[in-house]
């Protein structure tokens, strides 16, 4: 770690910083790659002018840099302008290296990305969440579906096979099947169903892969033809070569392989198993590990720095592109995307005799003043209301994308629920993140001294309230990520919410995520928002027919 400070008055530049660090050949030599640097043999550190900042930067990395705030965000500054302009000159005028009937109209730097995948049997696509790898794999595999025959997706987090499915339907014409039996016996059955079949897509959660059973077939499938590419998506979930699924991942040698992550991975032993499915790393983990770590501790086993970091970034670069958002200006300023989650099995147990009790009574509900309150408890559990439930799968799944994506790329994020419950409970879950909550029961006097502090203080990553108090009138422009928990049933209310992050000032595109709990009131509740907010509207202001209050419920309750 080099750390850089800003002098009043340097000694031999009157613009000039100070940089130190403890002894490392390796750095002392990329020092002295800059044009112009002097050494302050008192201070054993080196002065460098201010312009030569961005080379340093170049050279070393800001990952590498410690500093002032202040200094710090220029760098960051500089290096984000430096990369949004040559990013631009690369995708100037950028067209698709194939013919080929996109279904949905890719973006330049989707194009990007297709044209690497017509021309690369091995790829790491590694852009941030937002950006479309999703899309930019469908593509690539649908584009070479002749010479490939059938495309399987592992998926590192289970819910997100549901992802695939609505992805594949919305960016392909081509089929899925998702291999998601409740024994192994018949994940089996299901795959080799597949194979004879007409669908393109097949789709396996990474657990599954642990299980010998699913590895013959799939080494079978890969053997006999059937399984052209593999796209693995959360591919860091793999990481470790010696776990059971990192083994099972690298004996999966499919023509085309793709790997998806928008995590950093900023330890080098963390990209052995990865390289080596890739197929562009062959050294064993120790001599990988022995080439870019520096051991030490008690015995020696503990990695406690890293070398040759330029030759594993030319590793990286053979198989790797990843571009950030702020790097990308051709993004629209909001990115809709939905993430499913599967409720427990004591949750799913308790959903349905929630709804069988509003079955039930459902005479009295239509003669009540507001019948959409019967929905009030199943849409508070499927939203992890602790009163109802110890489990919320939909937190345990923002928990994992702030942690893995979001924080370590330098992101905030917003997380809304209709209920003040929820919203105090979330915030207690999520204390590491230094979160400000903001409720009905917080006074208007303290909302913007809390608001100040997510935007202002480094520490504080999430803001977290609900609709009703934190929805309108504030400004939260430093996220870059709004989580529903829940959504109001005025489509109105959610979009004034989401705009507490897309504002005046707001940098980048704004993600906007919907949480929705699979097979669910919520599936029905994001349908309603998105095609027929009208109806739903006329019931929620109590001007609905009968017939109208009939149709939503049904609907919701899926009876």
């Amino acid at each position: 770690m080099i750390t850089v400070e800003k002098l009043e008055k340097g000694t031999y530049f009157d613009d000039a910083f100070k940089i130190s660090f403890r002894y490392d050949p390796t750095t002392v030599a990329k020092v002295k790659e800059l044009a112009e640097r002097r050494y302050l043999p008192e201070d054993r550190a080196w002065e460098i002018p201010a312009h030569e900042l961005p080379a340093l930067i170049e050279k070393v990395g800001l990952s590498n840099i410690k500093s002032e705030e202040a200094v710090v965000q220029a760098l960051n500054t500089k290096e984000i302008e430096d990369k949004r302009e040559a990013t631009q000159e690369r995708l100037k005028g950028i067209k698709p290296v194939r013919d080929f009937d996109f279904k949905t109209a890719p973006l330049p730097h989707q194009i990007e990305a297709f044209n690497y995948g017509m021309e690369k049997n091995s790829l790491l696509i590694g852009d941030e969440q937002g950006l479309g790898k999703t899309k930019e794999s469908i593509d690539i595999c649908v584009a070479r579906k002749k010479e490939l025959i059938k495309t399987l997706i592992v998926c590192g987090v289970n819910s997100v096979k549901y992802n695939w499915e609505k992805e594949i339907q919305i960016h392909s014409n081509e089929g899925c099947v998702m291999v998601d039996g409740k024994t192994m016996d018949v994940r089996v059955q299901q795959l080799n169903d597949w194979y004879r079949g007409s669908s393109y897509f097949g789709v396996i959660n990474i657990e599954s892969l642990r299980n010998e059973k699913i590895q013959d077939a799939l080494y079978l499938g890969i053997k006999d033809g059937y399984i052209g590419a593999i796209i693995v998506d959360e591919i860091h979930k793999a990481k470790n070569g010696g776990s059971q699924q990192g083994k099972a991942l690298r004996f999966l040698k499919a023509p085309v392989k793709i790997g998806l992550s928008g995590t950093p991975m900023n330890k080098a032993e963390d990209l052995w198993n990865i390289l080596t499915w890739l197929g562009v790393e062959r050294r064993s983990f120790y001599s990988f590990r022995n080439a870019y770590c520096t051991m030490g501790g008690f015995g020696g086993y503990k990695v406690i720095g890293y070398k040759n970091l330029d030759s594993l970034n030319a590793e990286l670069n053979t198989v790797m592109l990843r571009r950030k958002k702020e790097e990308v200006l051709d993004l629209p300023p909001k990115l809709y995307s939905t993430e499913y989650v599967e409720l427990t099995t004591a949750q799913k147990k308790q959903y349905r005799d929630i709804k069988n009790g509003i079955v039930a009574d459902m005479e009295n509900i239509l003669a009540s003043v507001n019948p959409l309150n019967c929905t009030l408890r199943l849409r508070q559990l499927t939203s992890g209301n602790p009163n109802l439930t110890d489990d919320s799968p939909k937190l345990d799944r923002i928990k994992e994308m702030l942690e893995e994506e979001i924080i370590p790329n330098g992101h905030k994020a917003i997380i809304f629920s209709q209920w003040s419950t929820i919203a105090k409970d979330l915030g207690i879950e999520l204390s590491e993140y230094d979160p400000i909550v903001i409720t009905g029961e917080v006074p208007p006097e303290q909302r913007q001294r809390l608001v100040d502090n997510f935007q202002t203080n480094p520490h504080c990553k999430v803001a977290i309230g609900t609709i009703g108090a934190m929805g309108t009138g504030l400004t939260l422009n430093k996220a870059s990520y709004v989580f529903f928990m829940d959504k109001a049933w005025n489509s109105g209310d959610n979009a004034q919410a989401e705009d507490r992050a897309h504002r005046i000032g707001t940098v980048g595109a704004v993600n906007v995520i919907s949480m929705v709990a699979k097979g669910t009131i919520d599936e029905a509740v994001e349908d309603y928002l998105l095609e027929n907010k009208d109806l739903i509207d006329r019931v929620v202001d109590g001007k609905g027919s009968k017939q109208d209050i009939k149709t939503i419920l049904n609907k919701l309750l899926s009876i």
